[in-house]
């Protein structure tokens, strides 16, 4: 029960630095605030158990790949760092495997790498919006009720964007 609470309250204080993050106008200070919030939210996963561990090294290595991304800011990032990512994060969900649940959050975070790698505006959103749907799934079945509510939040944010910038612009 102790561990569920403190979880909470990482998890709380994760959406709370991604909520900051968003008010950010500097994409170097908006990933900064954005990986600060990945390792809370990985700690958060660390306290709900092995069941949660997949999501603690999803976020931890997603941390790894927006450091990676980020010094690629006006080019796509060499092949190898991609498939080295997606390497990695597949080991670690092999690690930490605890049921095909553990695959929901490796897979949302493949195909968000790829989607990010790629760097096309709409297959990212588009991928975003799948990969919080695998995650909403996870959330609920892992307990992180504070992760849950970030995600539906970042889901509908890629949404509208989704709509505002693909979808509206076509009508």
């Amino acid at each position: 029960m102790v561990n569920f609470v403190i979880a909470q309250i990482f998890g709380t204080i994760a959406l709370i630095v991604l909520i900051i993050s968003f008010q950010k106008n500097e994409k170097k200070k908006l990933l900064k605030y954005q990986m600060f919030s990945s390792l809370l939210y990985a700690i958060q996963y660390a306290f709900l158990g092995p069941e949660a561990y997949t999501g603690c090294l999803m976020n931890l290595t997603s941390m790894i790949r927006n450091f990676i991304f980020k010094r690629y800011e006006n080019k796509r990032p060499p092949l190898y760092l991609l498939i080295i990512i997606v390497a990695l994060m597949i080991t670690l969900s092999l690690i930490s495997f605890e049921g095909l649940i553990s695959l929901l959050p490796m897979l949302a975070m493949v195909l968000y790498s790829i989607a990010v790698w790629n760097g096309n505006l709409k297959i990212v959103r588009i991928a975003d919006i799948i990969s919080c749907l695998l995650y909403i799934i996870y959330n609920i079945v892992v307990q992180a009720y504070a992760g849950l509510v970030a995600t539906i939040i970042e889901m509908l944010g890629a949404m509208v964007s989704l709509y505002k910038f693909n979808i509206k612009k076509v009508e």
